[in-house]
């Protein structure tokens, strides 16, 4: 990535590994980005945070199929900052995320129509990760992005993990509600069929 390639436009959000910035290409068919930036501290004697290097990894690996819902990689940099290098993930740009969108919700509250075209899509998002042995692990609605289109696409793979058919995976995942993910994937499915 070529510095001066994206102008900055707005601050979109900061997490404990770096920030993330609204940004539009300055050349070309200047497309809205998303850009996370994300500081490679120098007491880290290790380099790039792990994290950072599977989420690009496993990005890398997904990008050849192109699925709809899941967050694009399209470019990766590392510029130095007042002496501190700086890691750039560049990401196609999505709208809000599901806290956002869910919050704009009016009081009437969503159609039952666009509940199942939510519940589809991520779950459409899911099954292709599981199919490429992808765990994200880290599932919730401020990593679930909502286009301005109602397109649903699955962010932040900094916790995710590979995984083979040899690995003891434990049925419980922590989604503050302690369920069974497949008695709720079994349960959401006969629902939808049901409809």
């Amino acid at each position: 990535m070529e510095a001066g390639r994206y102008e900055v436009l707005a601050a979109v959000g900061e997490g404990a590994s770096g920030r993330v910035f609204k940004a539009r290409e300055t050349g070309g068919c200047q497309r809205l980005v998303a850009l996370k930036k994300v500081r490679v501290l120098e007491q880290m004697e290790e380099g790039v945070p792990a994290f950072v290097i599977r989420e690009v990894g496993l990005l890398r690996k997904l990008e050849a199929f192109d699925h709809p819902n899941v967050v694009k990689l399209l470019d990766v940099s590392v510029e130095v900052e007042n002496q501190t290098p700086e890691l750039t993930l560049v990401f196609e740009y999505v709208d809000q995320d599901l806290c956002a969108f869910l919050a704009s919700v009016a009081e009437t509250g969503l159609s039952r129509g666009k509940i199942k075209d939510i519940m589809l899509q991520l779950l459409r998002g899911l099954d292709f990760l599981h199919t490429n042995m992808l765990v994200h692990r880290d599932l919730k609605p401020q990593n679930v992005l909502v286009s301005s289109h109602g397109e649903i696409k699955i962010a932040d793979f900094g916790l995710a993990r590979i995984y083979s058919h040899h690995m003891a995976l434990t049925p419980i995942v922590s989604l503050n509600l302690g369920l069974n993910w497949v008695k709720v994937k079994s349960h959401i499915a006969l629902r939808l069929e049901s409809n």
